[in-house]
């Protein structure tokens, strides 16, 4: 039996010597030798490579053995502390809250830096990168004991530009961040990070979060009265406009933000170079206002345009507030009814056409009518009628009725002038009494039915035919007259009956082609009238 017994230790091991299964001593570096009558020693080896001192029973003997002292190491961390365990100047892994290390001293220089999480559990920029830099930032690299659940050490987040993160730590919020990169210590903490684009301009989408904590920076809160616009500004542009009584929340990081209040309790008109800035930004639309999303809106403002030659009148809330010249014109309608009615105040022509009328004998006749208008007081015509054209065409049909109805067909054939006359008598008094002028009426023309048309064509037939006849009888006995007239003379004047005599023998040479005198000129006479009477006396025989 061999009683004397060597031990050899590497500088990478250390040694726990056992005698009768109780702790006796820690053994370093080297060759050591030892009596062992009754093989009472047991040694068991540890590697300091590892640096943790992993005995079954290490946290019982670190206690137990003060000597154990010398060669371990042995920090705790609270619940609300974080470890950075350093080796040797390098970060060797992050700690869980509430663990117990025990390393050894041998191993190398260590160092445990403690971080307080229980209000700072943001990780400072230069731990962060230090931590991802050594790819510890993983469940898999925690150092934590096995009751302890593993998960990331660093919960990272990123707020892109322009944009506001609100960060919930057990959903109550506890910061609101800027655009950056940040690192939170996630242990024992559930967070949720909320994050919204501030190029919007409007915060609409954090106003409840707002609400609950006025305290915010990055929001700003206005509120607008019930009888204010508002005209948003941001880096002196025109953004948008805001309705009256409407709660708006802005992003400050949108840009320098200015808000113009304007009064539109005793003023709806919107200024001209306003309403030119606006309608060439595209905001007269319910869908570019700043507002909440309950809130029930049309187009802010209602743009009219009163043409040359036309008067407008404007109402609000069905009240008449102002007569309105030729121009354009943009009004606030905001909480208002506006209305504008437009005047043609240029001559009109209206035509009464294709109206089925019987005259007072009973024929069926069509006339079609004529006349212009022209409205000389637009307040009056707006109270007294809705349509002025409707009015003036019904008002001149019924007059056109009367007239026609009172007068036989001959009566107005013969004085067509009677109907102008007549239904202007009528109509003006009318058209007056609303505002309108009437200045002229005419009748275009009179059709008449088919049977009477023929009828009246042979009525003028014979009345031309009988006319015809008179004129014929006139002449026939003027000529008779002269022709007895001339008998006379012709008696009395044997020269003028030889003219006379050679008159009608030219008549009768034109008529024949050759003719032989017998007798001279008296027996040519003699002859042509001997050849009369035979002639005659030969038609009557037949």
């Amino acid at each position: 039996m061999k009683f004397r017994k060597q031990h050899i230790v590497s500088p990478t091991q250390r040694v726990f010597v056992y005698k009768n299964k109780q702790f006796d001593r820690v053994l370093g570096p080297g060759k050591h030798s030892f009596w062992d009558f009754n093989n009472q020693l047991e040694f068991v080896t540890y590697s300091i490579d590892s640096l943790y001192f992993a005995a079954p029973d290490a946290v019982r003997m670190y206690h137990t053995y003060p000597e154990l002292h010398t060669h371990i190491s042995h920090f705790k961390l609270t619940e609300q502390e974080v470890g950075l365990l350093y080796f040797n100047d390098a970060l060797k892994g992050v700690v869980a809250p509430g663990e117990s290390l025990y390393l050894w001293k041998d191993a190398g220089e260590i160092r445990l830096e403690r971080i307080d999480i229980s209000e700072q559990f943001y990780v400072e920029e230069s731990t962060l990168k230090l931590i991802e830099k050594a790819g510890l930032n993983l469940a898999s690299k925690l150092i934590k004991s096995p009751k302890t659940a593993a998960c990331k050490p660093i919960y990272e987040i990123t707020i892109e530009r322009e944009h506001t993160g609100f960060l919930f730590a057990d959903n109550e919020l506890v910061h609101e961040l800027p655009a950056g990169r940040y690192g939170l210590w996630q242990f024992n903490r559930d967070f949720e990070l909320q994050t919204f684009d501030c190029r919007t301009i409007s915060a609409q989408a954090g106003a409840h979060i707002y609400d609950k904590h006025k305290e915010l920076t990055s929001i700003s809160h206005q509120v607008l009265g019930p009888e204010e616009v508002g005209l948003l500004y941001v880096n002196h542009v025109l953004k948008g406009i805001v309705p009256p009584g409407e709660h708006l929340y802005l992003w400050k990081e949108a840009g320098d933000i200015h808000m113009e209040r304007v009064d539109i309790s005793n003023n709806l008109y919107v200024d001209h170079s306003l309403l030119a800035s606006i309608n060439q930004s595209g905001l007269n639309s319910a869908s570019k206002l700043f507002k909440a999303p309950t809130t029930q809106a049309s187009a802010p403002i209602i743009d009219v345009s009163v043409e040359s030659d036309h008067i407008g009148l404007l109402y609000v809330n069905n009240t008449l507030v102002r007569e309105l010249p030729p121009g354009q014109y943009g009004l606030w309608q905001f909480n208002h009814n506006i209305e504008l009615k437009l005047f043609d105040c240029r001559t009109q022509m209206l035509e009464v056409s294709g109206q089925e009328i019987l005259s007072k004998d009973r024929v069926s006749l069509r006339i079609n009518l004529s006349a212009s208008i022209k409205v000389i007081d637009t307040k009056l015509a707006a109270q007294s009628v809705d349509n002025i054209e409707s009015f003036a065409y019904n008002a001149l049909q019924l007059a056109l009725r009367e007239a026609v109805g009172t007068q036989n067909l001959d009566d107005l054939l013969l004085d067509k002038l009677y109907i102008n006359e007549t239904v202007k008598d009528i109509v003006d008094e009318r058209l007056h009494a609303v505002g309108v002028e009437l200045n002229h009426v005419g009748m275009k023309d009179i059709i008449l039915p088919g049977e009477m048309k023929t009828i009246l064509n042979q009525v003028v037939e014979a009345q031309k035919a009988a006319e015809a006849n008179v004129i014929k009888r006139r002449e026939e006995t003027a000529a008779t007259r002269s022709l007895h007239n001339t008998a006379k003379v012709m008696e009395n004047n044997s020269t003028l009956m030889r003219l006379k005599e050679l008159e009608a023998l030219e008549k009768i040479a034109d008529k024949i082609e050759s003719l032989t005198v017998y007798g001279g000129l008296d027996g040519l006479m003699n002859n042509v009238v001997n050849l009369g009477d035979q002639q005659q006396r030969r038609e009557t025989n037949v």
